[in-house]
């Protein structure tokens, strides 16, 4: 059974690498669009299970979870439903490389989802679905456009400066057909990773495994909606960039194949019931875990990539421009906190310098093992110190500092009195504030305090950091205000002096 276990997967395995690894090269369209490239993996399932059919035959007639498990049990149960996988994934994978072709989606998007079908099938063909959908929807806007005879520019400014929504030139589209039109790869993976976050939701539910004290699906399900969000957010920023397009669609693109490299780890590594990170214990691990680790730096790249589009970027809002850039180089410094996960804590250094192999290098707490007590659902330590607390809430200035840039952009709030330059002055105290709040995180995280328990020093600074922003905005409301109500620069007395000058010589 060994032997046959083998052999199935040389019989499936080189038409996979065709369309995974070759999907351009004619010689690969020619093959896979013979009906017969599953055939060989069924006549052996039919030649595994014919003679057996007597035994197989009531287990599966009448399932039951006690049958089904003494079925696949046995080395001749497990090798026949082994082969029944590697037939049917086949059977679905040469369907989704046919159609993906005839709906000319990139290759370089299908790569990913092909390898998720090989490994986890139902995952990559729901997701394949998510795809087809939009690919469905897109050929229709083009149809309709065509008909029209309306020219629709891809690449033009989609949001005006005090809106925080995407813009077309169809206000009548959904939010989804507007972040279509801004970007469809950043657009559909994130759609494909809310699908991903309630499938991982199911895997909590049904899966009772714990992998470093946590359920195995909860931190896919985590990085999924991370994902999602972030995705949602880089379309939303591309929308105002005019200048560079192509560079915009490239850190687009680029990001949306590392998202989908880093997804693919860490489900396959939560099937597999190990950890993602750190793990070094085999060569296959440590290079799912280097390479899922090259690729966050190349999201991290992108990200500054659309930071310095944004920064020589003409928008006419110079405060809620300045809320965009700001937002994306705090996200740069909370994404970058995580590179010194990676670094080796104390106690794996002490092992290395023993001679000892190591099986996890790098942690996300400092002073304590990874796995333990910790906040609900985010983990993030209450015992000892924690770099994600840092690591999410840099992340997110991306979405919170633009999202304070457009309220205080509204005409109608408090801030609508506020000249350009009273405003830019509170964006910037905002958003220096946030940054030095990160930045306090990371030191507190490194000292190895909780969160939760911070010491004399932490709050010191916190307090003295929260003194000098509420004093900053203090002295911005209040120039602003005595400008508004003095806006030519000459006191009450003065003015008054002038009116009754200008009455008594008629003037």
């Amino acid at each position: 059974m060994t032997l046959l276990l083998r052999l199935s997967n040389m019989l499936v395995l080189p038409f996979w690498a065709l369309m995974i690894l070759l999907p351009r090269w004619r010689w690969t369209g020619r093959i896979m669009r013979s009906p017969f490239v599953s055939a060989v993996p069924a006549l052996l399932y039919a030649a595994l299970v014919l003679p057996r059919l007597g035994a197989i035959w009531p287990a599966i007639a009448r399932p039951t979870l006690p049958g089904i498990a003494t079925l696949l049990g046995s080395p001749e149960g497990a090798t026949i439903a082994w082969v029944h996988f590697l037939a049917f994934d086949l059977f679905i994978g040469r369907w989704i490389f046919l159609d993906s072709q005839e709906r000319r989606v990139s290759p370089l998007l299908m790569a990913p989802v092909l390898f998720l079908t090989l490994m986890l099938g139902p995952l990559g063909f729901l997701i394949y679905l998510v795809i087809r959908a939009v690919a469905s929807s897109r050929e229709a806007d083009q149809s309709a456009t065509q008909i029209s005879g309306v020219r629709v520019n891809r690449n033009e400014p989609s949001i005006d400066g005090t809106q925080l929504g995407l813009q077309t030139r169809d206000p009548g589209k959904t939010l989804l057909q507007r972040a279509w039109h801004a970007n469809w790869p950043l657009t559909m993976l994130g759609v494909a990773m809310i699908l991903v976050f309630l499938a991982a939701l199911a895997g909590v539910l049904l899966d009772h495994r714990v992998i470093t004290g946590a359920p195995a699906w909860l931190k896919p399900a985590k990085f999924a909606v991370s994902v999602s969000v972030y995705c949602f957010t880089f379309v939303w920023l591309l929308g105002f960039v005019e200048g560079r397009p192509r560079l915009a669609r490239l850190a687009a693109n680029v990001t949306v194949v590392s998202f989908i490299v880093e997804m693919t780890v860490i489900l396959t590594q939560a099937a597999r019931g190990t950890t993602s990170h750190f793990n070094v214990t085999t060569p296959l691990n440590t290079f799912l875990w280097l390479t899922m680790g090259a690729f966050i730096v190349v999201v991290w790249t992108m990200n500054l990539l659309l930071a310095i589009l944004l920064l020589f970027e003409r928008i006419p809002n110079r405060p809620f421009a300045w809320s965009l850039r700001l937002g994306l180089l705090v996200s740069l410094v909370g994404m970058g906190s995580g590179f010194l996960m990676v670094r080796p804590t104390h106690e794996q250094l002490v092992t290395m310098a023993a001679n000892h192999s190591l099986r996890i290098v790098g942690a996300h707490s400092v002073g304590v093992a990874d796995g333990g007590p910790g906040v609900p659902v985010v983990g993030w330590s209450t015992v000892g110190g924690d770099l994600r607390v840092a690591h999410f809430l840099g992340i997110h200035a991306m979405q919170i500092l633009p999202f304070f840039g457009w309220f205080v952009a509204r005409r109608r709030n408090a801030f609508a009195r506020f000249k350009e330059v009273h405003r830019l002055a509170l964006i910037s105290t905002i958003g220096f504030t946030y940054l030095e709040l990160v930045l306090l995180l990371v030191w507190q995280a490194l000292r190895g305090q909780s969160v939760i328990q911070p010491d004399v020093q932490t709050l010191t600074v916190g307090l003295v950091l929260l003194a000098l922003a509420g004093l900053s905005t203090s002295v911005i409301a209040a120039h602003a205000k005595r400008t508004d109500s003095n806006p030519n620069g000459f006191d009450s007395k003065t003015v008054s002096s002038n009116s009754k000058h200008a009455l008594d010589t008629g003037a």
